[in-house]
């Protein structure tokens, strides 16, 4: 599994099963397919390469890094349905080639997802 991880090293949230998750593992608040992760919006937010997660923009909104003492949660019903929602919502999975930069987004990563 993997955290991922704001500009000063704390975790903001866990991807288990392609699902990006709040830290209470509770809240199911994105989607990943492939390297592209998506939210509440019905379009690509950014993608993951370099262990880094990036907006379209090129900012980046965090660093994603294995986890090896993270326990899996038996998922819920409701994380499967939050899951679809979200996946079942997008219009547009595709992007422009994005140009990674240095800076970070003034908005931490879980604000994008909303």
């Amino acid at each position: 599994m993997y955290t991922i991880l704001n500009q000063n090293g704390e975790p903001v949230a866990y991807i288990q099963n392609m699902m990006i998750m709040d830290l209470n593992q509770e809240h199911v608040h994105g989607i990943l397919i492939g390297d592209c992760f998506f939210g509440k919006k019905n379009h690509i937010i950014g993608k993951i390469f370099n262990k880094t997660a990036y907006l379209v923009n090129g900012e980046i909104v965090g660093k994603v890094v294995e986890n090896k003492e993270y326990k899996n949660i038996a998922l819920k019903k409701s994380h499967m349905q939050a899951a679809w929602d979200i996946l079942s919502n997008i219009k547009e999975h595709t992007s422009t080639w994005i140009v990674e930069t240095a800076n970070w987004s003034k908005n931490p990563f879980l604000f994008h997802l909303l």
